[in-house]
Order: C-alpha cells, then sequence, then structure tokens
C-alpha cells in the first residue's frame, strides 16, 4: 500500500513538471511567432491572436504528456487527473491575474480536462468505476 502511493506522488510530481516545461515551451514558441506589442498611448500590452492559441494548444499538449507520463509511471489515472488540476489551477490563476475574458477561462478548465481524457484513453488506463 505504501509502495504504491509512494509511486503515484512521484508519478503526479513528474507528470506535472513535465505539463508545465511542455507549456512553457508552446508559449515561448508562441511569442517567438508573433510577440507581444506594447501600446504607448494606452500603457496596456497587447497579446496577438497567435500567441494566445499558442497558449490553448500549450494547455493541451502540456496536459497531455504529462498526465500520459504519471498515468504510465503509476500504472493509474489518478495522478494523472492530478497533472490536469495543477494545469486548470495554473490556468485559472493567470486568467484572472491578467483579467482574460471568461472564454479563455472557460478553455482553461475544458482543455486540460479533453487533454486528461484523452491521455487516460491513450495510456490504455481503464477508468476507475
Amino acid at each position: 500500500m505504501k509502495n504504491i502511493i509512494v509511486r503515484s506522488a512521484i508519478a503526479a510530481v513528474a507528470g506535472i513538471l513535465v505539463a508545465f516545461v511542455l507549456l512553457w515551451l508552446a508559449q515561448y514558441a508562441g511569442s517567438e511567432i508573433s510577440p507581444a506589442e506594447f501600446d504607448v498611448e494606452t500603457g496596456e500590452i497587447l497579446i496577438p491572436l497567435g500567441s494566445t492559441i499558442a497558449l490553448i494548444v500549450g494547455w493541451f499538449i502540456g496536459t497531455f504528456g504529462g498526465a500520459w507520463l504519471a498515468m504510465r509511471i503509476s500504472d493509474g489515472n489518478g495522478p494523472g487527473w492530478v497533472v490536469a488540476g495543477a494545469v486548470v489551477g495554473a490556468a485559472l490563476y493567470s486568467a484572472a491575474d491578467f483579467s482574460d475574458t471568461w472564454w479563455i477561462m472557460a478553455l482553461g478548465i475544458v482543455v486540460p480536462l479533453v487533454a486528461a481524457w484523452a491521455a487516460q484513453r491513450a495510456a490504455g488506463i481503464a477508468p476507475a468505476v
């Protein structure tokens, strides 16, 4: 029993690290493709559509990769859903911090959950009953 808990905890931590590295890489690529601009007149930072799309794709790729890894390491689906919860929490925090629109917040919840579900299917882990 103790081995399973330790294995699941290690899997969740490894999955979260992988998820956030993949998310950071997607955001970096998006900012290189279409960088944000500073509007001198209003003092606002204008974030282009390309960066927003890269963020949403990063949520999916990061959650999928991290959740898949966590599920494979632990041989269960719980740690993968912990990874999804960490990405959802980070997405909502950053969306609230930057005062994003409601649809960005909604996608920050839906996209990681769909990615974790897809990772569960890809990992071949049966859903908990």
